[in-house]
């Protein structure tokens, strides 16, 4: 199972939207290198602007001869509005306000559902994109995918997330869809 790593800043609704300058300011830090197609092969120095968890993890950096996608590279992404991403092990939501936890969210939302979510405990109305997906969904305009990463096996350093921030002026957060 192949897993990604998304960055995107901390509130879905933020104006944010130079693709161009986002990717500027990547290959500037080093996160991202040469591009390939539609994504970038990661940059020289993208070991010191994401860390990994564990002892040894294996990291497969150089496209496989196969023409597949299992391999560590970076894709951007923009929307006009918040595009929501959910995975096989995405955990459920919970409501912003109160902390209710949505056990049915499958069911009781959808994914691109732009209509508020009424929370059956505290009658807070939040926009799905809003819902605290607690890092294993999120949504956002504008999204960094790090493909080939594994839910919890790596987070970005503060320097990529300031660097981010100064470029938007916004603050960011990262998730992991598997």
């Amino acid at each position: 199972m192949n897993g990604s790593m998304y960055l995107t800043t901390e509130n879905p609704d933020d104006a944010f939207n130079d693709l161009t300058a986002l990717s500027a300011c990547l290959n500037d830090i080093g996160l991202t290198g040469e591009k390939i197609s539609d994504f970038f092969l990661c940059g020289s120095q993208f070991a010191q602007l994401i860390t990994f968890m564990g002892c040894s993890p294996h990291l497969v950096m150089t496209p496989p001869d196969d023409g597949s996608e299992n391999f560590c590279h970076i894709r951007l992404m923009q929307f006009d509005q918040p595009k929501l991403l959910t995975g096989q092990q995405t955990a459920p939501p919970r409501c912003p306000a109160c902390r209710f936890r949505i056990s049915d969210w499958e069911n009781a939302l959808k994914p691109d559902d732009a209509n508020d979510w009424d929370c059956p405990k505290c009658r807070q109305q939040t926009p799905v994109a809003h819902l605290d997906w607690r890092q294993s969904g999120g949504a956002g305009k504008i999204l960094i995918e790090i493909k080939n990463i594994f839910p919890g096996e790596a987070v970005p350093v503060d320097k990529l997330l300031t660097a981010l921030k100064k470029l938007s002026g916004n603050n960011w957060k990262y998730f992991y869809i598997a």
